[in-house]
């Protein structure tokens, strides 16, 4: 099954729209003892928790999936098990996420200009009519709005451009080594540079500052953009993988009790109860067919070849 340009699929691009509506709605979707809250919003916690369990909790830079080597593994694992939602809401098995590819947009004279943004796409989602935000991060973890509030955005007013084809070109050129120790957010490696710790670009991290409002948050998942941006995240780790099929995730399992949940075989955290644990070795080619992906929800992407050069 194949996961689509959002921009170049009507079809899809509406099948995107009802899907997030639908996991949103407390009275189709429902948080099991949340009344009033929806599977989507459960979403948006889950990600919030994964940021705050710090790994380990002596210092304050790598956390359970980001600045740190299971960031891409992680948030593959967070799109699957949401896609199995969406698959659910709409009814189509057929049915994959798509991607925003936002260097295409980065070439545009006035980026917040593009489709995208239309209220035929994803502009809609700032009209508290269609959509409002219930729970924010607050200095004791979660708080959820008595008063919910619509959704926040501040495009292009705050961070750099958004990064550049060219500038992610060079990264799959000139970054063969998948990670490097000390693992957080100064190694060298390709991670660090796609999540946007290093290199000039600030490849994923620039695109969340970019959107701002909702986006800069660790609660980003309130903004439906979070699952396009980490679509084409996950498309260019796999056109990573696909140019350096021999380069090992690292670390291995061998590696210090320090690096827990980021180690090849360590569980990546989840608040579900899966029956099969979930490792980063599960989640390395999401074609295979062994848990968590099965014939029901592997994928690949449309196109790659944007990224070649």
């Amino acid at each position: 099954m194949i996961r689509r340009n959002i921009l170049s699929d009507e079809g899809v691009r509406q099948q995107f729209i009802n899907g997030v509506l639908a996991l949103k709605d407390p009275a189709r979707f429902p948080w099991p003892g949340q009344p009033g809250l929806s599977i989507y919003d459960f979403f948006v916690a889950w990600h919030h928790q994964s940021m705050m369990l710090f790994t380990p909790p002596t210092q304050r830079d790598r956390n359970s999936a980001h600045s740190g080597p299971a960031f891409l593994p992680w948030h593959r694992y967070f799109l699957l098990r949401f896609e199995g939602y969406m698959i659910s809401a709409l009814g189509a098995p057929d049915f994959r996420l798509p991607y925003w590819d936002w260097s295409a947009d980065a070439a545009l004279s006035d980026p917040r200009q593009s489709p995208i943004w239309s209220q035929d796409a994803m502009g809609r989602f700032t009209n508290p009519s269609v959509w409002q935000v219930r729970i924010v991060p607050s200095e004791r973890g979660l708080t959820r709005l008595a008063q919910p509030r619509p959704l926040e955005r501040s495009l292009g007013i705050l961070g750099g451009p958004l990064p550049a084809r060219d500038a992610v070109r060079t990264v799959l050129r000139d970054q063969p080594l998948y990670d490097a120790p000390p693992y957080n957010s100064f190694s060298s490696g390709f991670r660090n540079f796609l999540e946007g710790w290093e290199g000039p670009a600030r490849i994923h991290n620039v695109v969340h500052v970019w959107i701002g409002g909702d986006m800069a948050d660790s609660t980003s998942p309130n903004d439906p953009m979070f699952y396009l941006h980490h679509c084409n995240v996950d498309r260019i780790w796999r056109a990573w993988q696909l140019r350096y099929p021999n380069a090992p995730y690292v670390p291995a399992q061998s590696a210090s009790n320090n690096l827990a949940f980021h180690r090849i075989d360590d569980t990546l955290y989840s608040v579900f109860r899966e029956t099969t644990p979930v490792t980063p070795r599960r989640v390395l080619d999401p074609l295979s067919l062994g848990a968590p992906f099965s014939a029901a929800n592997h994928y690949n992407y449309d196109s790659m070849a944007d990224l070649q050069g």
